[in-house]
C-alpha cells in the first residue's frame, strides 16, 4: 500500500447563501490534510492520535468506502502490479475489492442481526460471484475454524454472541475474499481488555499464516505496539511522525508523541510523576491555525512554528517528523 498526498475534505454546513451559488468563500473541514506514507507487504503500519484526528477517515478512504477528495492511493496485487484505486469507477473498483477489506470498530453495529453467520460471512463472496452456493458454505465454515469458531455456528444469528465472539466472525468476513491487505479500524476498542488480548493474538497468527498486510488504526498507544512493524502518529488530519514502533516508543521526536506516550497506563509510580498535560484543544480542521497546527499546545512553540508549517525532516534512519524543533 502507498498513498500520496491523501486529502478528504467536506463542506462545512451552515454557510452562506452566496457561498452556495460561488458567490462567497467556500469553507471546508479538512478530515485528512495531504497524508502520505507505504506499507510494505506481509507488515503492519499503525496509525495513532486522538479521537477525531481523522485516522478513520483515513482507513475508511484506503478501502473506497469514502471517496478521496484529492491524491493517490496504490495497492498491489500478488503479481506486484500496482493500481491507483483512487481513481477507479465503482465497475473497476468492484473486481479490485477481492485484494482489500475492512473490520469495523463495533462488532455489534457491523453484524446485520437480521443475517445468520452463513450470509455474513459469506457475503462478499455472493456480491462478487466468487464461489457457488455449496463452495461458499464450505468457506464460510472453514473460515469460522480458523478464526476460532465452531463450523456448525452457520445458521445462528449476531445476537447468540458476545462482543468477542462477534468480532471474530468480522475478521472471518474480511477474510472471505482471501485480502492481501487488511484495514483495522479500532478493532479491539469495543472489547474487554482479557477479550483484547485474544482478538490481536489472533490478528498476529492470521497475518503470519496469510502473509496479510495490515493498516491498524487506534487511539491506544499499547495496542499498536504490540501489532505494528511501524507507527505513523497523525494530529488534526496530518501526520507529525513516523518510524519503526521500537524506535519511535523509545525515542519519540515530535512534542505531541511524547505527550501521547506519557498518557499511556503504567504501573510505574515515576512514570506516572512526567505525565504531560496538553494545555487547550486540538485545532478546529474547519479553521486550522497557521504555521504548525500543534503549536498553541507545544510548550516548544517559537514565532517559526506559528508562520510556516514544518516539512518533513529525517532525524534518524526510517524515523521522520514534521517539527521545527524536534526533541
Amino acid at each position: 500500500l502507498k498513498a500520496e498526498h491523501v486529502r478528504t475534505y467536506y463542506r462545512q454546513r451552515g454557510q452562506s447563501l452566496l457561498s452556495l451559488f460561488g458567490l462567497g468563500e467556500k469553507r471546508y473541514v479538512k478530515a485528512v490534510d495531504d497524508v502520505s506514507f507505504g506499507v510494505a507487504p506481509g507488515t503492519s503500519l499503525g496509525i495513532v492520535g486522538e479521537s477525531g484526528c481523522g485516522k478513520t477517515t483515513l482507513g475508511r478512504c484506503v478501502v473506497r468506502i469514502l471517496d478521496p477528495t484529492d491524491g493517490e492511493i496504490w495497492l498491489s496485487d500478488e503479481n506486484g502490479e500496482s493500481t491507483n484505486i483512487a481513481s477507479l469507477e465503482q465497475r473497476q473498483l468492484r473486481v479490485k475489492r477481492r485484494g482489500f477489506q475492512i473490520i469495523f470498530q463495533d462488532p455489534y453495529a457491523s453484524l446485520d442481526p437480521r443475517m445468520t453467520i452463513l450470509n455474513i460471512v459469506g457475503e462478499p463472496l455472493y456480491a462478487m460471484r466468487i464461489s457457488s452456493p455449496a463452495e461458499r458454505t464450505e468457506r464460510v465454515r472453514h473460515l469460522l475454524e480458523v478464526v476460532g469458531l465452531k463450523g456448525d455456528y452457520l445458521n445462528r444469528y449476531p445476537q447468540a454472541f458476545s462482543g468477542g465472539q462477534r468480532q471474530r466472525i468480522g475478521i472471518a468476513r474480511a477474510l472471505a475474499t482471501n485480502p492481501r491487505l487488511v484495514v483495522a479500524d479500532e478493532p479491539v476498542s469495543a472489547l474487554d481488555v482479557s477479550v483484547q488480548a485474544q482478538i490481536l493474538n489472533l490478528l498476529s497468527d492470521l497475518q503470519a499464516e496469510f502473509a496479510l498486510t495490515y493498516l491498524f488504526i487506534s487511539h491506544d498507544l499499547s495496542v499498536v505496539r504490540h501489532v505494528s512493524n511501524r507507527v505513523a502518529v497523525m494530529y488534526v488530519g496530518r501526520l507529525v511522525e513516523s518510524a519503526e514502533t521500537r524506535e519511535l516508543y523509545a525515542r519519540p521526536a515530535h512534542p505531541y508523541t511524547i505527550a501521547l506516550l506519557s498518557a499511556v497506563p503504567t504501573t510505574d509510580r515515576e512514570s506516572r510523576k512526567q505525565r504531560i498535560i496538553l494545555p487547550g484543544e486540538p485545532a478546529n480542521p474547519a479553521q486550522t491555525p497557521p504555521g504548525c497546527p500543534f503549536h498553541p499546545r507545544c510548550s516548544h512553540a517559537t514565532e517559526l512554528c506559528r508562520e510556516v508549517f514544518p516539512e518533513w525532516r529525517e532525524v534518524s534512519p526510517e524515523h521522520s517528523v514534521a517539527c521545527h524543533h524536534p526533541l
